[in-house]
């Protein structure tokens, strides 16, 4: 994936420490798009995926709780400025209101759902050999729906990202 060029100035301009923040939906691009720009600011990507919690997997949550949002803002968010002086974070339901103190800028990846719905489940099909339509067409799905309407991410992004 190439970052255009008025992405990358934006990003360059902000004071450092900065905290970037890359979310929306599953499948929406949200990795991709967060390796290619760390690439090319040379700064480090953590994804929200090494903060799920395994007691929530297989019981029902709303708003993406299955991740330990709590335990990103203690292990990453509130020690990054003393590790590096440029961070990306990287995964679903990242712009909420307890979160949003950190980000320097937030991109949110503007892919409709049903789009990354069926991206989710060929990557996930192809590429992990693991197949997950039920959570895809389900929880996921129900989580990704309930995080729009309830955070409105998009409207706080400071950039959307057609995908």
């Amino acid at each position: 994936m190439n970052i255009a060029e008025s992405i990358i100035a934006r990003i360059r301009v902000l004071p450092r420490p900065r905290l970037i923040g890359v979310s929306g939906f599953g499948g929406s691009g949200k990795s991709t798009f967060a390796k290619a720009l760390g690439h090319v600011i040379n700064a480090p990507v953590v994804s929200i995926d090494s903060f799920q919690k395994d007691a929530l997997r297989d019981t029902p949550y709303r708003l993406w709780e299955m991740m330990d949002f709590a335990r990103l803002e203690e292990e990453v968010l509130k020690p990054f400025p003393q590790t590096t002086d440029q961070l990306i974070v990287e995964g679903v339901g990242l712009f909420r209101p307890e979160l949003s103190k950190y980000w320097a800028f937030k991109v949110w990846m503007d892919c409709p759902l049903e789009t990354a719905i069926l991206r989710g489940k060929k990557r996930d099909r192809e590429e992990h050999k693991n197949p997950k339509d039920e959570y895809w067409d389900g929880i996921w799905k129900d989580n990704d729906l309930q995080y729009l309407e309830t955070f409105r991410p998009k409207e706080a992004a400071d950039l959307l990202v057609p995908n």
